[in-house]
């Protein structure tokens, strides 16, 4: 940007005393030292500072952006890690077409333990969005040995399988042997896959 200094006549300046000439000089140094500075220098000043301030701002997202990255790879192992447990509890969920088998599963691991099954009543699912509960209604008859060994052996199944509910009565002595009747509700789980998926791998 062009400055436009008044314009002095030199030979008029020259024919003053020396102190007025150098009090002219000094003033015009002084006009034109204000007006670089007003036109120039001030404005990037104001420039200076505005860019000071974005850099604070950039450097307090570089340092959060450098927080979050060193951050990735442990994210990374919890998501895979949360994915393998995930996938080793929908491996102990059946299938549609497994469950007969399985509830076949609960029933003999009740007459194998010993215990006379009086009612085995599967009941309608009850769905819970990627699952559905299976619930089996069931009253048996025996000791109380076989009653522990049917939870041993149910509990040991290869899929997950949950007796709730367990209601025990004393049907008095056989033999000298306590008789107990037991009510209670065997549940099962079945897979539900999202719309699209195939059945899940075994």
């Amino acid at each position: 940007m062009a400055l436009a200094l008044p314009k002095i006549n030199p030979e008029i300046v020259m024919k003053l005393p020396l102190p007025k000439r150098v009090a002219i000089l000094a003033a015009v140094n002084v006009v034109a030292v204000g007006l670089i500075y007003w036109f120039l220098i001030g404005p990037k000043f104001a420039e200076v500072k505005d860019l000071r301030v974005q850099l604070q701002d950039l450097s307090v997202k570089l340092n959060e952006s450098r927080q979050i990255a060193a951050d990735i790879p442990k994210f990374l192992q919890e998501k895979e890690e949360m994915e393998k447990k995930l996938k080793a509890a929908v491996a102990q969920l059946p299938n549609e077409k497994e469950i007969p088998d399985l509830i076949d599963s609960i029933s003999e691991a009740g007459q194998r333990a010993g215990l006379k099954i009086q009612l085995f009543k599967p009941e309608r699912e009850n769905k819970k969005g990627f699952y559905a509960e299976v619930p089996v209604t069931m009253s048996v008859e025996g000791r109380f040995e076989s009653l522990y060994d049917f939870s041993d052996k149910v509990g040991k199944l290869s899929r997950i399988v949950n007796i709730s509910g367990m209601d025990i009565i004393s049907l008095g002595h056989r033999n000298r042997v306590p008789y107990l009747k037991a009510n209670f509700t065997s549940t099962t789980f079945r897979f539900i896959p999202m719309q699209g998926e195939g059945e899940p791998k075994k």
